[in-house]
């Protein structure tokens, strides 16, 4: 299915794509075999182990990356929402194949571009190139913070975990700003929004941190310290 004046125009507000105009946008995806796709609530949209040859970006609706192990547990790893790329490091990787199946979470629309017209617009587009590459960076932080996170037992350490390396990362050192939202933190430790906010409440309750909107201040750095896992 070709794409339409609002797919371009969605596409062209994506983190990969801002900055350009939709009007250059929409002629160099003229010459490339860009096709939009639409998708249903619950379906598959790709199985893990498939060949990655083409770009996914969401246009509209959602999808979750779901790992299944072998014994039938599935485990949702993130999920992704309209102007996110998807599996930007799997595309160049050796093989290219995904690891994780794609299911649609409501109505669902993405555009797929070929791996090498990809490149031609990366070509044409330095901003294009720069924000894959600070995009591939950002999920491989964000993986390895999943990654982590699922090793600590309860919640509550894994948060205090995070909290203590992300302010060690930051000059100030005693203050972490959120630079996502709770939904996509809470995918990061793996549960609902709702128990992320209760620990986070519990732990200002008990005086270890403050919270002011996106923002959450250290108050307790050795208490949040003896929360880890030894």
């Amino acid at each position: 299915m070709s794409l339409n004046t609002r797919d371009i125009a969605n596409l062209a507000s994506s983190r990969l794509f801002a900055g350009i105009e939709v009007t250059e946008l929409a002629q160099a995806l003229s010459a490339t075999k860009a096709q939009a796709h639409s998708f249903e609530a619950g379906r598959v949209v790709l199985l893990a182990g498939c060949a990655y040859a083409e770009l996914r970006i969401i246009l509209e609706g959602e999808c979750s990356a779901e790992m299944t192990s072998g014994e039938g547990k599935t485990v949702i790893i993130e999920t992704l929402g309209p102007g996110e790329a998807i599996a930007t490091a799997v595309l160049f990787s050796p093989g290219g194949r995904l690891p994780v199946t794609l299911v649609a979470k409501n109505e669902l629309r993405l555009v797929s571009i070929p791996k090498a017209a990809f490149l031609g617009l990366c070509g044409r587009f330095p901003a294009l190139l720069a924000a894959l590459l600070d995009d591939m960076g950002s999920r491989m932080a964000f993986l390895t913070d999943k990654y982590r996170s699922l090793s600590f037992a309860s919640l509550r350490e894994r948060i205090a975990d995070w909290l203590i390396r992300s302010a060690e990362r930051r000059a100030e050192g005693v203050e972490v700003r959120l630079a996502t939202s709770k939904e996509r933190l809470a995918a990061v430790f793996g549960v609902a929004r709702p128990s992320l906010s209760r620990e986070l409440g519990e732990l200002v309750a008990r005086g270890l941190i403050e919270m002011k909107g996106r923002r959450i201040k250290i108050l307790d750095e050795a208490g949040l310290k003896a929360l880890r896992p030894r």
